[in-house]
């Protein structure tokens, strides 16, 4: 929760940021003081609102890459406690800057606790008096404590709080600014800039829109004042004459709050124009900004056009407002029946695995990785647009668009029973996947074969590890091709920085078929989640289905877990429907949205 909570407020400081510039340039000079205070308490619970609001954007625009990769990098820190997980570790800097966090809103809520209770004891310190006898006509549930030692005056709630001499002196005007404030109900507002203060601590917006409402405030008190009949240049010279008094308590509010200098010239400032408050209609634009910035990035042809259309409840009829805002020829990423490889995925892979031809060059140096195509599949299920949006090495790129549009004619997608256009997304998979090959005192490398420079390691010298554990003395041929699960080769840099010295002369990583099962004979399950471009999805949760068992994915959307032979697993993650999978040893899971 922690991680979730510390997203929104991130998002919500930024709302404030722009909202307190927005007013601080445009309105806090004008002399509508009611309707200023009032618009301040909006902007302050409309940043509170917006991050809450989730908006869905094509694609995602360089302004919001940096708060998803937050959002991706919390999520994690995020996953319900219902379910038991292994989660993959967030980054040192993040963990402290949480940890940070929690001890500034911490440390400031007990500074104000503390503060409410100096506040509290100097209430009890005083000497109760009742107003009318000072200020007839001032109203019922007021208090009033007086002191006898010298203190600057000040209200809080439905105290007022001043001085023998300040009474006697005067009394009249003091009381009916501290009047002012407290039929106004400005100590409730101050209270909630305060709540925003303390979960936005490290905010210099929060901080300033809280003095800006305090401002508006005395302008307020000082209004009623001058329309009570109190001498506007007299009133002058009283605030000058207490300005040099020191407040001590935040959360109240003193005669001596506001900057001297604004005050006198806010009194003295014409009125302002009327229509000055349409300036208040910028800030509409100024919200749609920042709900773009905080928008996810949602798999949808029709996004853009979704504001426009007439939708009065998107989850039941997004299958109808896509139907009729859809041009004929529109190409859709998500329909009713996807488009299809002649005989299903497994053939589709074998198709790849057959006709890929892996670079000669690259596969030596042993260069991998998977390179994402998308393309087009139209309505007569021919492929065309073909492009890479991922990239691994030109060659491999060349040769992964060459074998994509070698595919046969797909089957095409429907979507209300007529052949539509479909984005497709298919990972073109290199990897090095030569056998066991031995010869005696040497281990060909994977690459190995007739006209390729493969490196030979000295099968006297490298280093056998077996199911994680280094085997020192052991050769690669007194293990059997049968037992072979799979293996991998490091060498040179790579070998040396994972194994130290032992691994100068090459490392060989064997996994064994018998350790694809853990010590209670469940099945030892690797797998990688991804959305429907084929991009990793950070922090889905995995669960085992009829458990509270399951891990989430790290930050290359991979999972590792153990999980009964034939049971299913339940993968999901925010805006994605749920997917159910039986569990294999090897696992790639596409999730759709929803």
């Amino acid at each position: 929760m922690m991680g979730i909570f510390f997203i929104y407020t991130v998002k919500s400081s930024l709302c404030l940021a722009a909202f307190y510039l927005f007013y601080k340039w445009l309105l806090s000079r004008e002399t509508f003081h009611r309707f200023n205070r009032f618009a301040l308490l909006g902007l302050l619970m409309l940043s509170a609102v917006l991050p809450l609001v989730e908006v869905g954007v094509k694609r995602p625009v360089p302004m919001q890459q940096p708060l998803l990769t937050l959002e991706q990098w919390l999520m994690p820190v995020s996953v319900s406690e219902e379910v038991s997980v292994a989660q993959p570790d967030t980054p040192l800097w993040l963990q402290m800057l949480l940890i940070l966090y929690g001890v500034g809103v911490v440390f400031f809520l007990l500074r104000n606790l503390w503060s409410l209770g100096r506040l509290v004891l100097l209430l009890r310190a005083g000497r109760f008096e009742q107003v009318e006898d000072y200020l007839p006509g001032a109203g019922q549930g007021m208090k009033l404590v007086v002191h006898e030692h010298q203190i600057a005056p000040f209200s809080w709630m439905r105290f007022i709080v001043i001085s023998r001499k300040d009474l006697e002196e005067n009394g009249r005007e003091i009381l009916i600014h501290e009047r002012a404030h407290i039929r106004l109900g400005h100590s409730w507002d101050v209270l909630l800039a305060d709540l925003c203060c303390f979960v936005q601590w490290f905010n210099p917006a929060a901080w300033l829109l809280k003095r800006e409402l305090q401002s508006v405030h005395e302008y307020e008190a000082d209004e009623a004042v001058l329309r009570e009949g109190v001498n506007a240049k007299e009133y002058q010279l009283l605030l000058i004459k207490k300005a040099v008094g020191t407040r001590l308590y935040s959360m109240a509010n003193s005669l001596n709050h506001s900057s001297l200098k604004k005050r006198i010239t806010m009194m003295m400032k014409e009125k302002s124009n009327p229509w000055a408050r349409m300036k208040y209609a910028y800030v509409l634009p100024l919200a749609a900004l920042t709900m773009t910035v905080f928008a996810r990035p949602e798999v949808s042809q029709v996004t853009h056009e979704i504001s426009s259309a007439k939708v009065t409840n998107l989850v039941e009829n997004l299958q109808a407002s896509r139907a009729e805002i859809a041009p004929k020829d529109s190409i859709y990423a998500v329909v009713d029946v996807m488009p299809e490889f002649p005989g299903g995925m497994q053939a589709m892979m074998e198709f790849l695995k057959n006709n890929l031809r892996y670079p000669e060059e690259l596969k030596a140096k042993g260069t991998q990785g998977n390179v994402v195509v998308q393309f087009v599949v139209d309505k007569e299920g021919s492929l065309t647009d073909v492009q890479v949006l991922r990239s691994v090495h030109p060659q491999m790129d060349a040769e992964a668009i060459r074998v994509v549009k070698a595919m046969p004619r797909w089957k095409p997608g429907m979507q209300d029973g007529k052949a539509v256009a479909v984005k497709y997304t298919v990972p073109v998979i290199f990897a090095n996947t030569s056998g066991w090959g031995l010869a005696k005192g040497e281990v060909i490398v994977v690459g190995g074969g007739k006209g390729n420079p493969a490196k030979r390691l000295d099968a006297d010298k490298v280093l056998l590890v077996v199911d994680g554990v280094v085997k020192e003395g052991m050769k690669p041929n007194e293990l059997k091709a049968d037992e072979i699960s799979s293996f991998i080769v490091l060498k040179d840099e790579e070998a040396v920085r994972k194994y130290g010295e032992k691994g100068k002369d090459g490392v060989i990583e064997v996994s064994t078929k018998a350790s694809a099962y853990d010590a209670e004979g469940n099945l030892k399950v690797q797998g990688l989640v991804t959305d429907e471009q084929g991009e990793p999805i950070i922090g889905a949760t995995i669960v085992i289905g009829g458990t509270n068992r399951g891990t989430v994915t790290d930050r290359d959307g991979k999972f590792r877990l153990a999980a009964p032979e034939g049971s299913v697993l339940e993968v999901s993650y925010v805006g994605f429907a749920t997917a159910q999978v039986e569990t294999t040893s090897l696992l790639t899971v596409k999730l759709k949205q929803e």
